[in-house]
């Protein structure tokens, strides 16, 4: 699992104890916003793994739907339209093996990527938090 600000970027390998505990309390606060694309996906394999349903989620796909947007951007396609830039993201390291007991340098970059990507979408849309729909992933 990653996560990102516009300084840094935490990546967590949820086979390590330590990692699921920290893991699952910055998911299940309130206090942090958690951006990304394609969140909804990702409940029932954070409630299988960690036993939490996460908080105060604003999945980017939803407010470009709400923006009049026909289907789910994508992260790509996001950075693309916001940010006039490409963003490639190998095929081969995403499906590389993620259960690895230490992930590879291209594994870290590509989820750091990922990460950092979302972050700089949301910021760079430039709207007040309240624009964004918060999605409960219940």
């Amino acid at each position: 699992m990653q996560l990102a600000t516009l300084e840094n970027t935490y990546i967590f390998q949820l086979h390590y104890p330590e990692s699921i505990k920290c893991i699952a309390q910055l998911l299940e606060t309130t206090q942090i916003i958690k951006v990304g694309f394609g969140l909804k996906s990702d409940r029932a394999q954070l409630h299988r793994k960690l036993g939490i349903t996460p908080k105060a989620i604003l999945d980017l796909d939803s407010f470009f739907r709400s923006e009049g947007y026909r289907k789910d951007l994508g992260v790509k396609t996001a950075i693309a339209v916001v940010l006039h830039q490409r963003f490639r993201k190998s095929k081969k390291i995403s499906t590389s093996n993620w259960a690895r007991e230490q992930l590879t340098p291209e594994q870290l970059s590509y989820a750091a990527n990922d990460a950092y990507a979302a972050i700089k979408v949301f910021h760079a849309l430039n709207k007040p938090e309240s624009a964004f729909p918060i999605v409960d992933l219940t």
